[in-house]
């Protein structure tokens, strides 16, 4: 079974966002790479910078302090992380992954 990747895009404060969806893998390496070393818990600005760099594709080159408050940051990275970790398939393949997850 292969990965099917997409993309989608959404405004936020008048500014056009493009997330990618490039498979669970980059989900569980968003996870594993934001570690506070020593601990259990995850930081913010590791997870903000793998999605940066990883998930969100326009606009590139996207900073924490591109930000100028954090309602529009956290409304970014909840948009990030919900494409990459697949949130936003269309109805008909949410279905079949349902369906198949079952067997």
């Amino acid at each position: 079974m292969s990965t099917k990747f997409y993309t989608r895009e959404k405004e936020i404060n008048g500014t056009k966002y493009v997330a990618q969806f490039s498979g669970l893998s980059t989900a569980l390496r968003a996870v594993d790479g934001s570690y506070i070393e020593g601990t259990q818990n995850t930081s913010t600005e590791k997870m903000a910078e793998y999605l940066f760099k990883n998930v969100i594709v326009e606009p590139a080159g996207l900073k924490i302090d591109d930000f100028e408050d954090m309602d529009e940051f956290n409304a970014v990275i909840t948009f990030a992380r919900d494409v990459m970790q697949g949130k936003f398939r269309e109805e008909t393949n949410e279905k079949t992954a349902k369906t198949k997850s079952k067997a």
